[in-house]
């Protein structure tokens, strides 16, 4: 997934910005969150969870979830 996340958060980083948590160094963090799979992506908006989802995709279907939490519509 690494390169699909690398490709969406250069393509968008005017609109979201991605963060990294090592969940083998940051277990607290990983509980906190309830981290249980990974890739485990979850969406801030404005300090709070505003939704979370699991799983390897395409980098079309990562934005299509990402922007339908954050309701942003995408324009071409």
């Amino acid at each position: 997934m690494k390169p699909v996340v690398t490709e969406v958060a250069l393509e968008y980083r005017d609109t979201f910005t991605f963060a990294k948590l090592d969940v083998n160094t940051q277990r607290q963090k990983t509980r906190e969150y309830n981290i249980r799979g990974t890739p485990t992506y979850i969406v801030f908006r404005d300090g709070e969870i505003a939704g979370a989802f699991v799983g390897a995709m395409s980098s079309t279907k990562l934005v299509e979830r990402i922007l339908g939490i954050l309701g942003i519509e995408e324009t071409e």
